[in-house]
């Protein structure tokens, strides 16, 4: 553990983690903030070991964030330094891959290989083709479609009045009008015109 400050590239190397993992976990207060602003920041003497206890619950333990933030809370110093103390334990996302990896892609694959497999029941001769699966358009059809009947008649097209009153303003109406109404809504439109462009006056 580290008796000064860290910087956060002093916590990545240590353990295991990407720079932004351990800014998202900054962020969401399972770690304390840096004492400092900027690209030369340090953080508290102890961040490496809460970094690492939280490791630990994460990948060894198999706890979420929200739980292990509970845990935190109650938590003394020297349980975190026992939680702490098993990250030896537990790969680091760069060891297992050979390669700088995601963390939530490593945490992904840690999901995946704690799921049980189910056993397989076919053989490779009696599996039977898969049926396509739908997609995209062809699947929001399909699934819109189920359980509802064909309409039985087309809804009628209904007619619309849209007259025109500035560049931006429409006076509009729905229904057959006759002649009559038609020339009260224009100069109705005529008025709202006068009113909005100021020939009011």
């Amino acid at each position: 553990m580290f008796t000064a400050e860290p910087s956060l590239a002093d916590l990545a190397a240590s353990s295991g983690l990407e720079p932004r993992t351990i800014r998202s976990w900054v962020a969401q207060g399972l770690l304390p903030p840096p004492l400092s602003r900027g690209p030369a920041a340090r953080y508290p003497a102890d961040t490496l070991s809460r970094l690492l206890a939280i490791r630990t619950m994460r990948d060894a333990l198999g706890m979420s964030l929200t739980d292990i933030r509970k845990e935190l809370l109650v938590a003394s110093p020297e349980q975190i330094a026992a939680y702490a103390s098993r990250a030896e334990t537990v790969a680091k996302p760069s060891q297992a891959t050979g390669n700088p990896a995601s963390s939530a892609l490593d945490y992904i694959a840690s999901l995946r290989a704690r799921a049980p497999q189910p056993a397989p029941f076919l053989t490779a001769e009696a599996t039977p083709p898969r049926p396509r699966t739908a997609t995209g358009i062809e699947a929001l059809e399909h699934r819109l479609g189920q359980g509802r009947p064909e309409p039985a008649r087309k809804a009628r097209a209904e007619e619309w009045l849209r007259i025109p009153v500035t560049p931006d303003v429409e006076l509009t109406v729905r229904g057959p009008l006759d002649a009559e109404q038609r020339m009260r809504l224009e100069r109705c439109a005529d008025l709202i015109r006068d009113i909005l462009l100021g020939r009011d006056r």
